[in-house]
């Protein structure tokens, strides 16, 4: 007879679309339709699941992307001797550059050690601020080689400089106020054979000056 199924559980013949066997009682319908809000649920993590996937492969892209963003960020900037530098609340330019077997002039003075040589520089500090900068904001001036390895400044060899030079408005004391500039010296002793290999930089805070 048109119309008839047999039934799930006792194979009697049941009109199609009953939700029970008249007979036996079983429910006719699929598990979705008797766990309707569990199905609801379990669509929901489904598509989370989905989703999730779908995400970790953009994160992964993203990953690929930063890679590659990384491999394509702009390289650090190298400043050369004379470039104005910006330091916090400060304008910072190295004016000038040399290499001395001996600084000072001929009553005091100091020679570089048995196989040592002296870079001494020049620099200007300017503060663009409103405020007064006082010594201790002052950016660290370091001799710095291609790896990496800092050096201080020898203070005996750069005071030295400093009379050779006939500098004599350094701050060392007092606070640098706003719009006023000083000229400055550093000494730094290394390696003659060390120095005449690979470039050199002074390191100004975080920015660089190749001076080799």
């Amino acid at each position: 007879m048109a119309g008839l199924v047999a039934c799930k559980a006792c194979s009697k013949e049941i009109a199609k679309g009953v939700k029970k066997c008249p007979n036996c009682g079983k429910d006719q319908r699929n598990w979705f339709m008797r766990h309707k809000i569990m199905s609801f649920i379990g669509a929901i993590i489904v598509i989370s699941i989905i989703s999730s996937a779908l995400g970790g492969g953009s994160e992964e892209t993203s990953t690929s992307t930063d890679g590659d963003t990384k491999a394509t960020e702009k390289k650090e900037t190298i400043y050369k001797v004379k470039d104005v530098i910006k330091a916090d609340q400060l304008e910072v330019t190295v004016s000038k550059f040399e290499e001395k077997e001996k600084v000072g002039d001929q009553y005091v003075n100091k020679n570089a050690s048995d196989g040592g040589t002296f870079v001494a520089i020049q620099y200007t500090m300017k503060n663009v601020s409103d405020e007064p900068v006082g010594m201790f904001d002052y950016p660290t001036l370091n001799l710095v080689d291609e790896k990496g390895t800092k050096y201080e400044s020898d203070i005996d060899a750069s005071s030295n400089y400093l009379v050779e030079t006939g500098i004599d408005n350094s701050k060392i004391l007092s606070d640098l106020n706003p719009d006023i500039s000083v000229t400055d010296t550093q000494v730094y002793e290394i390696s003659k054979e060390k120095f005449a290999t690979g470039k050199w930089y002074i390191q100004v805070g975080d920015e660089k000056v190749q001076i080799k």
